[in-house]
């Protein structure tokens, strides 16, 4: 009943729920998160799971949702009787590749599966994630708050000016302006190094997205680029997805004027939604910042799955001893799969 598509053989006719379940993503997505793309789909579409397989020590799998927001698409079409039945040929399939555990990064954008299939266990509830569905230009300009509001106009008058275009390979080259400053802002907030990414993962970013990776640039009077983002469109939503600024300009409203680009783009194609994403942390200042621009805040949660106790019990053994530290403090941390812990 489930058909597993690998990137080279995806089928032509298969409409994917998000940009975060298609093979161009997912191509990219396999550098950083190392192992090999795979989809699980079944009911024609109407139930999709992307993953990355990963290696572990011993010849055994385990997978892990591409970063961002994917999950288990379930059409609303499908009955509860064919939603169960989806995972539990999804599970027996998986057993079958030898995955043991599975990570799971679920979107709040498209349907998904109820959280309370068997054997799934909560990870991470309320998240915040931010989407603007803007209807016109005025009602979006009034939805920002007095704060933004006031950032974009500072911005404008210091003859700041932005735009979205099409992304091409010298815009994330080594060197090029969205390079250099997304990466000086992740050394200036000591970003985790999962957020620092190599000349492979852009390269197969612009090649799997093509037309659809878009860039945004805020100029500032003199034309230097001082603020610049990616953009991922599918369908009628874009996506923000990586930016940095530098940090002077930053205090001129430049990085509330882009968004704000991104905004005016979304009304002139007539797309639906503008998805911003969330902070790293609930609360933190990058969650402060999106929810600026009004919009309705949205939950991403994080699931597990364990499909073979005894070789995940293995894998925290030897990864406890590998520490010197205890099966238990492993299985307690709260991360999943606990014998990856303290390595990513």
């Amino acid at each position: 009943m489930i058909l597993v598509h690998h990137e080279e053989d995806f089928p032509d006719g298969l409409t994917s729920p998000d940009v975060y379940f298609t093979p161009g993503y997912g191509r990219a997505a396999c550098v950083t998160a190392g192992g090999d793309w795979v989809l699980l789909e079944a009911f024609d579409g109407a139930w999709q799971v992307p993953l990355i397989l990963r290696t572990l020590v011993d010849g055994m799998l385990d997978a892990i949702s591409p970063y961002g927001y994917s999950g288990i698409y379930a059409s609303p079409s499908l009955s509860s009787a064919q939603v169960l039945q989806a995972w539990a040929a999804t599970v027996a399939t998986l057993r079958e590749l030898g995955v043991i555990s599975v990570l799971l990064r679920h979107s709040p954008l498209v349907t998904q599966a109820p959280p309370d299939l068997p054997g799934l266990r909560s990870i991470v509830i309320g998240h915040s994630t931010f989407v603007l569905e803007p209807v016109d230009t005025d009602s979006a300009w009034t939805g920002l708050d007095k704060h933004c509001r006031n950032k974009v106009r500072k911005a404008l008058k210091s003859g700041y000016t932005g735009n979205l275009r099409r992304a091409a390979g010298e815009d994330v080259a080594r060197g090029s302006d969205f390079r250099r400053l997304y990466e000086q802002t992740m050394q200036r907030v000591d970003a985790p190094s999962r957020y620092v990414f190599g000349d492979d993962y852009y390269q197969k970013l612009v090649a799997g997205l093509g037309s659809n990776l878009l860039v945004a640039e805020v100029r500032n009077g003199d034309g230097a680029v001082v603020a610049s983002g990616l953009r991922m469109l599918h369908g009628d939503r874009l996506h923000a997805h990586l930016a940095g600024s530098n940090r002077e300009d930053a205090r001129m409203g430049t990085n509330n004027l882009m968004m704000w680009v991104a905004t005016q783009f979304i009304l002139d194609q007539g797309l639906r939604q503008f998805h911003l994403g969330g902070g790293v942390h609930p609360g933190d200042s990058i969650s402060k910042f999106k929810r600026s621009f009004g919009g309705r805040e949205l939950e991403f949660r994080v699931s597990g799955l364990i499909i073979d106790e005894e070789a995940y019990g293995a894998q925290v053994e030897r990864r406890a001893k590998g520490l010197e530290t205890t099966e238990e403090s492993l299985l307690t941390s709260g991360y999943f799969p606990a014998y990856r812990g303290s390595t990513e």
